[in-house]
């Protein structure tokens, strides 16, 4: 029976035309012109980057996929506390500011010399397919390394699912950090 039917349909041909059906049907989803369903290319992720001896640290605050466009991306930021850096921080007592909120962008970036800096960030993501709010609170302040010769960025995070390393040296080989922020849908915007 295995002969005849193999006359008829040759696996290898049958399993190229199976592959080919598949590729057919996913081509529409794989490429994709409009928003996609919340998900890994939608995460959004928080970088930090600073220049030894520059004495400036940058944020950029995006999407994983590169056109991830955001309804809404909300940053309040403070520099009006005390930490340093391997003490625990009392998360409850920060009072944000805005720092900078704007809607319908791919990405929201800016820089301070502030050496201490906390950081309350959400950005919201809606498309037809669904929605999803991801948001971190975390903390950073660039002081000289306990060792000698450098600099070190400590950095903390009050956010579950959010994890940073306590203690970075800032240099080529470490920075820029990418932080990937937790999604909390369903949640609410600040």
């Amino acid at each position: 029976m295995k002969r005849r039917m193999g006359r008829y349909a040759p696996w290898p041909l049958v399993g190229v035309t199976i592959l080919l059906v598949v590729l057919i049907l996913l081509t529409p989803v794989l490429i994709s012109s409009g928003q996609p369903a919340p998900g890994v290319l939608t995460q959004a992720e928080l970088i930090v980057d600073r220049i030894a001896g520059v004495g400036e640290t940058h944020f950029y605050i995006r999407g994983l996929g590169s056109t991830t466009r955001y309804a809404d991306i909300w940053v309040g930021g403070t520099s009006n506390f005390r930490w340093d850096g391997t003490s625990p921080l009392n998360w409850s007592a920060l009072r944000f500011s805005t720092f900078w909120n704007d809607t319908n962008v791919l990405s929201v970036e800016f820089a301070t010399f502030a050496p201490l800096i906390a950081l309350n960030i959400t950005a919201y993501y809606q498309s037809p397919a669904g929605d999803a709010v991801y948001a971190g609170e975390l903390a950073f302040l660039a002081g000289p390394s306990p060792s000698g010769g450098g600099e070190v960025l400590y950095a903390a995070s009050a956010t579950s699912g959010v994890t940073v390393s306590g203690q970075i040296p800032v240099d080529n080989s470490t920075l820029p950090l990418l932080i990937v922020l937790a999604h909390v849908f369903p949640g609410s915007l600040p």
